[in-house]
């Protein structure tokens, strides 16, 4: 009888390994460093974890609602305490979320309030011929004024939705954005009525007529996904605002077959916005900085999706998605572009593309990336998209990765780069790892990253579950 139990602990030890061995091949997540090694056989990078600077957990979210449908969920604190907002939404059109609901919790995501519709999406908000979509899109404490506050983005769209943004791929813009600010001093229980930013004369937002030409036409911005509280008591939020411009012959040649997306002879740049609080007034006072662009050549849709960081010292690191659309990617490579502020945001250096600090430049598909400072270790670290080979406009929009900044190079450290998520066995080659919330869980200090993986399902890119994704640093 001992041999024979002897035997079975045995077996049993020995399966329990198979499992844990069949199950690490299978989840590749576990926080993977590039390595500076280089494979004979493929000439690509080799992977390891030797050097990965967080362990990364993936989980399943929320599961797509069906065929052709995502789940988009967005999280966020409200105030400086453990209050959580939750949104959920579903998209089955490029950009165009449906059915938003959000829910609340108290106690850092341990007990929760039931779900409540809210109206945000083209699906429920239309006024005749015009469409219009809202969406929070930054949120953040603000020390200095002890308030929460919020930026909420408005697109207008002049005509459906969807048939608006195709005439947009043709250069061809029918729909206008603008964003505005709201705040709270209660942890987001109760909100002041929205004021819209402006950085010019016009109307502001007639809700009898939202296609007003006075206002449709002025203050038009596409807004950054963070606010950022500085060291000085001010906060920062860039912004997408057009600009005049005019082509050199040359470049008209390159750009020839390149839409004005912004409108004829302007281009898409970006300025940011500072708030200071006034206790006074009860409200923000604001400037806003001489906005900085690029050439077409170099950026064919103008630089978007901005980001901007405080680094050690108090410069100031704002980082720009571009795109090389209907350019060669070898000879005008997608890039991430950067300009640095020493004197607070008054002025800003020449855009130049982000680079490692070796000095080596990288490829980026058109994509936004976070900056994010860690409480646990003090430093701050990047995540975003780097391509292992040209980026040809949009994509490829994998691997995810992230990185520490080193602040006095104002670089990546390349030895810090690691995989969070990356093309997986059976998904398809238009899988998107690039859209997604942040935070940093303010019990555990682990970063929460939720991101839809658009195209992880073949048949329909739409078909996508929203997951979280772990980060626990070393």
């Amino acid at each position: 009888m001992a041999s024979r139990s002897g035997r079975l602990i045995v077996w049993f030890l020995y399966t329990l390994l198979v499992i844990a061995v069949f199950f690490c091949l299978l989840s590749p997540l576990a926080g993977t460093a590039v390595s500076r090694e280089t494979s004979a056989q493929t000439g690509e990078k080799v992977i390891t974890e030797a050097e990965a600077i967080c362990d990364v957990k993936r989980e399943t979210c929320v599961p797509s609602p069906g065929p052709g449908v995502a789940s988009i969920v967005s999280m966020t604190y409200l105030g400086k305490g453990l209050r959580l907002r939750e949104t959920r939404a579903h998209e089955a059109k490029s950009d165009l979320g449906e059915k938003y609901r959000v829910r609340y919790s108290e106690n850092n995501g341990r007990t929760w309030s039931a779900w409540a519709p809210v109206a945000l999406g083209t699906d429920t908000l239309r006024q005749n011929d015009t469409y219009m979509e809202e969406s929070p899109f930054a949120i953040a404490y603000d020390p200095a004024a002890d308030r929460t506050i919020e930026v909420l983005f408005r697109r207008i769209f002049l005509g459906e939705p969807s048939a608006v943004l195709a005439a947009f791929w043709r250069g061809e813009r029918r729909f206008a954005d603008h964003c505005s600010y709201r705040f709270s001093k209660n942890d987001g229980r109760t909100w002041t009525e929205p004021r819209q930013l402006v950085y010019e004369g016009g109307s502001v937002f007639n809700p009898k007529n939202w296609a007003d030409p006075d206002f449709f036409q002025a203050n038009q911005m596409y807004g950054s996904y963070d606010i950022t509280p500085l060291s000085d008591g001010r906060i920062a939020y860039p912004a997408v605002v057009s600009v005049p411009y005019r082509e050199e012959e040359e470049e008209r040649k390159i750009c020839a077959k390149v839409p004005w997306y912004a409108g004829k002879d302007r281009v898409e740049g970006v300025g940011c916005f500072f708030g200071k609080w006034n206790p006074r007034e009860n409200d923000y006072d604001w400037t806003f900085s001489k906005p900085v662009f690029v050439p077409r050549k170099v950026s064919t849709r103008g630089l978007e999706e901005p980001t901007v960081t405080e680094l050690r010292g108090g410069k100031l690191l704002l980082e720009m998605r571009g795109s090389n659309v209907y350019l060669d990617p070898v000879l005008f490579p997608g890039r991430k572009w950067i300009s640095v502020s020493a004197d607070g945001g008054k002025t800003w250096s020449a855009v130049v593309d982000f680079r490692y600090d070796t000095g080596e430049p990288f490829y980026a598909p058109a994509t936004f990336a976070k900056f994010i400072r860690s409480r646990r270790t003090s430093k701050l670290y990047w995540i975003g998209n780097i391509s292992r080979s040209p980026a040809e406009g949009n994509g490829p929009r994998y691997p995810l990765y992230i990185a520490e900044v080193d602040e006095q190079k104002v670089a990546l450290m390349k030895k810090t780069l690691t995989v969070i998520d990356d093309l997986q066995p059976g998904d398809t080659k238009d899988l998107q790892l690039s859209n997604f919330t942040l935070l940093e869980n303010r019990v555990t200090l682990d970063f929460e990253i939720y991101l839809s993986r658009f195209g992880e399902k073949p048949g329909n890119i739409f078909s996508a579950n929203a997951y979280r994704y772990l980060l626990r640093l070393k």
